[in-house]
């Protein structure tokens, strides 16, 4: 290279290792192409991102996976608490485990440490019975009953009231060979008996299946909406309702997914403005004066009335 500065080149590169300083013009570059890059990203798959567990589950669409076993309500009889809590025999704890298996593996674990398939999206986690800790009602035979008895609806643990109570006691028990778990007493025992009323025995409702209970609202559903129509069809008075509805199948199909607006004008005025026109009114009810929506409110009420 020519010691003549006016042949010299603009950027000697081999001084970039000698001074760093000279890196500041393409670290601002990669910076701003790795925001560019990230902020793209963000934007392609913000549905996902989150600071919760991506694994958690629709509790909508796990209560419409979760088939509900179709029984005939059944008198069951009295127990005597303190033989099958003290002295449980080899059969009953038997049964615990194959009712285990069946209902409780599959969140709970083989082993009940709250690794089964189907707890991995769960939040809470299902619980871990070798855990000393994060108990809801505790580790006792008497609150692990309880928790069969009433389930712990907020944590997702559904309550197995449909079991005899020799079922619920062997579950607990067969739990009780995969945990070290607290001695059973006398008192919890008794108590047992006087919350539950175990020695006296009780007759289960009968339980349909989910799909048919969907089947039957539906219906039910299908039959108040027909019947409104066919009111609302004979009744020559409805220009108060028709004046304020874009779509008069929609705004009547709405108000028949629920009955408490009918005895309670707040919850009525709510109901139709939460969501216009999607639920079939106009906004023209914007507008109403109090004595217009009491007009309106009655002659709805009187559709929906029925002999």
């Amino acid at each position: 290279m020519s010691d003549n500065k006016k042949y010299q080149t603009e950027v000697d590169f081999k001084q970039i290792f000698t001074t760093p300083s000279r890196w500041m013009g393409l670290v601002y570059l990669v910076v701003l192409v790795s925001i560019i890059v990230a902020g793209k990203y963000y934007v392609q798959h913000q549905d996902y991102i989150s600071d919760n567990d991506p694994k958690f589950i629709n509790s909508i669409n796990l209560e419409r996976e979760t088939e509900v076993t179709e029984q005939k309500g059944q008198l069951q009889e009295g127990i005597d608490v303190n033989e099958l809590g003290n002295n449980p025999s080899p059969e009953l704890i038997a049964t615990g485990k194959e009712l285990y298996q069946a209902n409780c593996v599959s969140c709970h674990g083989e082993n009940g440490k709250g690794d089964g398939p189907a707890g991995g999206g769960l939040n809470p986690a299902p619980r871990d019975f070798t855990a000393e800790d994060g108990w809801t009602n505790g580790r006792t035979f008497e609150s692990m009953y309880k928790t069969l008895e009433e389930g712990i609806i907020a944590n997702g643990m559904n309550s197995y009231n449909q079991l005899t109570v020799k079922e619920r006691f062997g579950i607990i028990h067969y739990i009780r060979t995969l945990a070290d778990l607290p001695d059973i007493t006398e008192d919890e025992l008794s108590n047992l008996d006087l919350t539950y009323s175990l020695a006296d025995g009780r007759t289960t409702k009968n339980q349909i299946s989910l799909e048919k209970a969907t089947k039957l609202v539906s219906k039910e559903k299908t039959e108040s909406f027909n019947y409104v129509k066919s009111n609302f069809n004979q009744t020559g008075d409805v220009a108060i309702v028709t004046n304020h509805t874009s779509d008069i199948d929609r705004a009547l199909y709405s108000l028949n997914n629920t009955n408490d607006w009918k005895s309670d004008m707040t919850r009525f005025k709510k109901l139709v403005l939460s969501d216009i026109p999607q639920n079939g009114f106009n906004a023209s009810v914007v507008n109403l004066t109090n004595e217009e929506w009491a007009q309106l409110h009655s002659k709805l009420v009187t559709l929906y009335s029925v002999n």
